[in-house]
């Protein structure tokens, strides 16, 4: 079924001009062609080249979640259709698909279980919690407050650097340990928000992350297709150095910015 979709695709961009863009900073789909009929098999190729995370397209995980494929197409029809009058006299159908919140439900990945690199300290004593000790059940580590500052956002600026976008990037030290992740997140507001917002420029009293924004200079991309990002073991500290800065990692009030 899947090759029948891409022939029909295929015969389509031959015949009836297209052009398919991902608004990447509203993770939303825009698709111009004048070929009405065809909308739902251009959005269904726009989506399913999307990038994924660091090795996978959005297509790569439908063929592994082949159960999730069937729920995804029954989205795809509720794109929203803008007709336009073009001065040649013919007509022109935009598309328009949001990614949030629906279809991000159904592309969520499973999480794993991660930790902070900063130091854990015990919640009684406020002492450092011995390294590679594992705590008794029941007992929750508290992370060590470093920063005293109550950020509203994290942005991390990757200007100057090659880097692909994705809907699920991750954020690593120099050595890769996870600084940012899905598993970072509280799944309501991932679906809701994306995990992450790309700006191109600054980024500015940015509704996502507020006024006063902790921002963080990326040391380099990793990988053929450069989705994840590497900071400074200092700049890591500073973004899970405190209650606050965790909480809008759980809330995705993070944002990179991209380009020159």
């Amino acid at each position: 079924m899947r090759h029948i979709l891409y022939l029909v695709v295929l015969f389509s961009f031959v015949i009836h001009p297209c052009f398919a863009d991902m608004n990447w900073e509203h993770l939303t789909l825009k698709i111009s062609t004048n070929d009405q009929t065809q909308a739902i098999a251009l959005l269904t190729k726009a989506l399913y080249n999307v990038q994924y995370d660091a090795t996978r397209t959005v297509e790569d995980f439908i063929r592994a979640h082949p159960d999730r494929e069937s729920r995804l197409m029954s989205q795809l029809y509720g794109h929203k259709t803008t007709q336009y009058y073009l001065t040649d006299g013919t007509i022109e159908y935009g598309f328009q698909l949001s990614l949030t919140p629906e279809i991000m439900t159904l592309l969520l990945p499973a999480t794993e279980p991660t930790q902070l690199v900063v130091p854990m300290l015990c919640p009684y004593c406020g002492q450092e919690w011995p390294t590679g000790k594992k705590p008794p059940e029941g007992l929750q580590l508290k992370p060590k407050e470093i920063v005293t500052i109550d950020y509203t956002g994290i942005v991390i600026d990757c200007r100057g650097l090659n880097i692909t976008p994705s809907l699920f990037p991750r954020i690593l030290t120099e050595t890769f340990k996870e600084v940012y992740s899905i598993n970072f997140t509280d799944t309501q507001y991932l679906v809701e928000r994306g995990l992450v917002t790309y700006i191109k420029g600054d980024a500015y009293d940015n509704a996502r992350i507020g006024f006063n924004p902790l921002r963080i200079d990326a040391l380099a991309t990793v990988g053929d297709r450069p989705t994840d990002v590497r900071i400074s073991s200092a700049d890591a500290q500073r973004i899970h150095g405190s209650k606050n800065n965790l909480s809008l990692l759980e809330e995705c009030r993070v944002v990179i910015i991209f380009g020159q």
